[in-house]
Formats: structure tokens, C-alpha cells, sequence
């Protein structure tokens, strides 16, 4: 079992931050069309490559043998990324990281955020990950510690149309057993103030972003 999967997507990469991601612990690399070009900018080799390359330089596919590439055809029902993450999954990992899921095409990047629904309905921890942004949808409690946490900032956007009996304890802005609804923003930028931030819920899934200026 891997215990942690990055996934390496196509929207916009900064290389610097994907070399930190990857310097942080060894991780099974799953590279996704356009972001095998990222992978080999930094010299690196991903451990499966997955996509129609309608939008990877040619001589990408040339790097990977037949038992580690996933060839897509360009006219299909899923996304590269979508099925990247599916691959992923299937080695029941730990936790799974998206970098280069976001700041590219917004279609692409919503559908990206979907597939945090996905890995949460297998019980598997998911993240989003660039520059600014920490991106999850949880089901369950979680905890943020202050001194771990991405950014100053941690908002609550509810992913499913109602999010009951949310709990918060460590942070700012408090809230005891409330229900927010799809299309509120009461959760927005709120801030850890102790030394660990508490969230938990009854029922809903619950999109949790840890952001910085």
C-alpha cells in the first residue's frame, strides 16, 4: 500500500513549489498529461503517467514503458485527471495530493474539486494543493494545528446543499451546532486563535480551505 499519492495535473504548476512538495517525503507520483512536462523539468520520472498527451510534448510518452503508462483516448468520459485519481485510489492510500489542479482552465479546476468528493466518499484523506491554497472536503471532524496550518486563513464553504451540526472550538469566529447552507459565505476567512482548530459535523460534506494572501 502507498501510503500518500501525489498527483501532478496539468493546470498551472509553479516548479519551485512542486520540488518542496516532492522534497517533503517520498511519495508514489502519478503524472498527468501537461503535468509530465512539470515532472520533467525537475529531472523527475513519474512512477505512472496518465493521458490523451493532447497537450504534453511528444517525446513524453517516449519516457514510459507500456507498464507504466495509462494511454487515454483524447474522446472520452472522464477527465486525465479524474481518471489519474481513480488510478490512485485503487492502491488504497492514505491520502492523495492534487498539484496542478487548480489556476489553469475553471472547468477543470471544479471538476478537480469534485474528485475531493470522490476520495472522501473511498475514506480517503484528499488534498488540493498550490501556492495559496489548501483544498479538502471532509465528512467527519478534522483538526488544524496552528502552528501546521497553510495560511492565516480557514474558510467553510458546504459542498453539499446543507451541512448540519458544525462545531467550531480553537478559532476565532465560533460556531455551535449550525447548519450552513449552500451559497452562505458565513464561513469564510475565519482564524485559528488557540493552538488547535476543531471542526466537526453531523451530516454533509464540508469544503474546507486553508489560504494565504
Amino acid at each position: 500500500m502507498n501510503r500518500e499519492i501525489l498527483v501532478v495535473s496539468g493546470g498551472c504548476v509553479n516548479l519551485d513549489f512542486l520540488q518542496c512538495v516532492i522534497d517533503e517525503k517520498e511519495r508514489y507520483i502519478i503524472g498527468v498529461d501537461r503535468g509530465l512536462e512539470s515532472l520533467d523539468t525537475l529531472g523527475i520520472k513519474a512512477d505512472l503517467a496518465v493521458g490523451d498527451f493532447d497537450s504534453a510534448p511528444q517525446h513524453i510518452k517516449g519516457i514510459y514503458d507500456e507498464n507504466h503508462i495509462i494511454k487515454l483516448n483524447p474522446q472520452k468520459d472522464y477527465t486525465d485527471t479524474h481518471v489519474a485519481v481513480m488510478e490512485a485510489l485503487k492502491k488504497k492510500p492514505e491520502a492523495v495530493l492534487l498539484v496542478g489542479a487548480t489556476g489553469g482552465r475553471l472547468d477543470h479546476m471544479l471538476a478537480n474539486i469534485n474528485l475531493l468528493s470522490i476520495c472522501t466518499k473511498e475514506n480517503v484523506q484528499a488534498f488540493m494543493l498550490d501556492t495559496k491554497n489548501k483544498i479538502r472536503i471532509i465528512d467527519r471532524p478534522v483538526s488544524i494545528k496552528k502552528t501546521c496550518q497553510y495560511g492565516a486563513y480557514v474558510s467553510l464553504i458546504p459542498f453539499t446543499d446543507k451541512v448540519t451540526g458544525i462545531t467550531l472550538n480553537g478559532f476565532k469566529y465560533k460556531l455551535t451546532d449550525k447548519t450552513l447552507v449552500r451559497n452562505e459565505t458565513i464561513g469564510i476567512s475565519n482564524e485559528i486563535e488557540r493552538e488547535e482548530g476543531f471542526i466537526t459535523l453531523e451530516s454533509g460534506e464540508l469544503m474546507v480551505i486553508e489560504s494565504k494572501d
